[in-house]
């Protein structure tokens, strides 16, 4: 009675782990039917850059949104695999060529089917930066490099020549705007906005204060919440409309 108890019990286990060993790996075939999705360029609306004093980011757009492309992709891999594919950047600007597509400006939806049927995808997805502010809560001054030589010196201009660095306390606020258009339809199947904030941070300041300088860790910082939160959303979304298609 008790091998037999034991027995029993082995077998409820191996029911219990057997659907985690019977998950087989995907062949070529098998992945190649999976639908495929492109991520185009990121656009940042007129407004978007509030409280940039300091200017420069602005001119950023393109680095920023090849960060924004590089956080998505990550997580539509990881959390998307076995349900879609994705086309890479460097096709999609081959595609930007052809169609003499625009830097900035908004992507319409004509412009959005021509490129996912020149891809060859199944889905687009589209963003916008709406908003990616910057917010100064006070400042610490330091003596930085000018003023140091300066006084060291006791000459205003050395200490000028040799410029100075504050380190001020600040908190960025970013906010994406995103589409899932489906290519043969030109229908949105989803749209979504998410918004997240820094904690106050220190940023250096340069010289007389005229630029804040580019960081990319600043920027994943702000949005890599916000993509990880949409992600699901958008598969969700991809989902629904390849099971009504098979209805």
């Amino acid at each position: 009675m008790r091998l037999r108890k034991i027995l029993s019990t082995c077998a409820a286990l191996m029911l219990l782990v057997a659907p985690a060993f019977a998950q087989k790996k995907m062949t070529k075939e098998e992945k190649l039917k999976l639908p495929r999705m492109a991520i185009l360029e990121f656009k940042a609306a007129p407004d978007a850059w509030h409280g940039w004093r300091h200017g420069g980011w602005g001119n950023q757009m393109g680095t920023i949104s090849n960060q924004l492309r590089d956080l998505f992709t990550t997580e539509i891999m990881e959390k998307g695999r076995g349900k879609i594919r994705l086309v890479e950047r460097e096709r999609l600007e081959e595609i930007r060529g052809e169609l003499n597509f625009q830097q900035s400006g908004e992507v319409d939806t004509n412009t959005v089917q021509k490129i996912g049927k020149l891809l060859g995808v199944k889905y687009v997805m589209t963003g916008k930066v709406t908003r990616f502010a910057y917010k100064e809560s006070g400042f610490g001054t330091g003596w930085g490099v000018g003023a140091l030589v300066g006084r060291v010196t006791g000459d205003g201009m050395a200490g000028a020549v040799a410029g100075s660095v504050n380190v001020k306390k600040a908190s960025f606020t970013g906010r994406l705007d995103i589409r899932l258009i489906e290519v043969e339809t030109g229908e949105i199947l989803g749209a979504w906005k998410e918004e997240d904030k820094t904690s106050d941070t220190s940023v250096k300041v340069a010289g007389t204060g005229a630029e804040i300088s580019y960081d990319e860790e600043l920027v994943n910082k702000v949005f890599e919440p916000i993509v990880q939160r949409i992600t699901p959303k958008l598969l969700r979304a991809t989902g629904q409309a390849a099971a009504e298609s098979e209805e």
